[in-house]
């Protein structure tokens, strides 16, 4: 008997999120102990490829309307390999360097399309989403585990090797699901992408939330860039790298998969304040370099700092945006407010790692207080604009 749709769809989502799950904590490791990419450099390419998003989201949509959802996602995918496989030869630095930020552009627009295939291939059949997504989510907190086990044994090169075979498995896997993109992505040129999605943000509510949203989102500019190569510089071993990793996305998961039993007086700004609080204390701590118990005390937070700022935030437009806005909405809250504002933070927590490299690790871990301070800006904003959910 033959996998369903639903399946097929749900293995493709999940071989992505190996990709994924694996490559956002420890490529950064492989720049910094293999590549020796210094802490702006390393932060630059997730910047650059944040900037390349605004672009290339618009521009891997339009392309899955007209090409097919599954080819293009099995494109993208195959861009990675090749990365990946680029990487091994002892590339000269520059081209290094250039390599991994095409690597984070591909996987940046991977995230929307696998989400596409989840949502077409799973309407009529088990899994549903809900259960879909959490296998997906699953194979990311899988991959994290297995990349830090493959660290601490065999080192970065050796995780590399791991990135390269799941990204042969994503590039197969979506070839194997139904295509269905003409019935999920509306087609739509760059420039009309960008003239709707700023239409969006002329509703004065929805631009107060949605920026102070991004600024706590992007206070993880720091984290995502550092904490793999912070916590590896502090004597943790690769699999405590990845266990940390894990009790932060599961802690996450979780809360996605209870949020619909919150309290109903948690509204999307009361959503947004305890995220943004969650944000300040946990990198606060994180400032501390904190040994490992300690940090994965605070792994959790993970839950408030980026689960309730993502849950308020599309609670706030679904309250406000009537339904045929909604996916235009999600798609240029990614590439054209968040996407620039993480890109600033990023490229400003590497400048900072690399101003505090004289002090070793303890001080370096100091840069996450930069971030404290862009999620009590995204605090301030929706203090003083005090957004309100409701129609437009």
């Amino acid at each position: 008997m033959g996998l369903n749709d639903s399946w097929r769809a749900a293995i493709a989502a999940g071989a992505v999120n190996l990709v994924v799950g694996a490559n956002l904590p420890y490529l950064p490791v492989w720049m910094d102990k293999i590549g020796g990419m210094s802490g702006a450099e390393i932060a630059g390419a997730g910047t650059l490829a944040a900037l390349i998003r605004i672009v290339a989201g618009p521009l891997a949509a339009g392309r899955a309307q007209s090409h097919g959802l599954r080819a293009t996602l099995a494109t993208v995918m195959a861009v990675c390999l090749a990365g990946y496989a680029l990487l091994f030869p002892g590339l000269p630095h520059a081209a290094a360097f250039f390599v991994c930020v095409t690597i984070y552009s591909a996987a940046n627009v991977a995230g929307p399309l696998f989400e596409a295939v989840l949502v077409y291939g799973t309407r009529a059949t088990r899994p549903d989403y809900g259960q879909g997504r959490a296998l997906a989510s699953t194979a990311f907190v899988t991959a994290n585990l297995a990349g830090g086990a493959i660290l601490s044994a065999h080192g970065p090169d050796g995780v590399l090797v791991f990135l390269a075979a799941s990204a042969g498995l994503a590039s197969i896997a979506p070839l194997f699901t139904r295509q269905g993109a003409r019935q999920v992505l509306p087609k739509r040129t760059v420039l009309s992408t960008f003239r709707e999605g700023f239409a969006l943000y002329r509703i004065p509510s929805v631009f107060a939330f949605v920026l102070a949203a991004a600024l706590i989102q992007a206070s993880h500019g720091a984290y995502y860039s550092f904490s793999s190569v912070i916590w590896v510089s502090q004597g943790i071993s690769g699999s405590g790298v990845g266990a940390l990793w894990a009790i932060g996305v599961t802690a996450e998961i979780v809360l996605l998969v209870f949020s619909a039993r919150l309290p109903r007086r948690l509204g999307p700004v009361a959503l947004l304040w305890l995220g943004g609080l969650g944000a300040i204390l946990r990198w606060t701590a994180a400032g501390f370099a904190l040994p490992l118990f300690a940090i994965a005390l605070f792994q959790p937070l993970h839950a408030a700092s980026f689960a309730l700022t993502h849950l308020g935030t599309m609670r706030f437009l679904q309250a406000t945006l009537p339904d045929e806005r909604l996916p235009l909405a999600y798609a240029v809250n990614g590439a054209l407010v968040f996407g620039p504002i993480l890109a600033a933070s990023s490229f400003l927590a590497g400048l900072g790692y690399d101003a505090l490299a004289p002090g070793g690790v303890e001080t370096q871990a100091r840069i996450y207080w930069l971030m404290v301070l862009a999620a009590a800006a995204g605090l301030a904003v929706a203090a003083l604009k005090r957004p309100v959910p409701g129609p437009a």
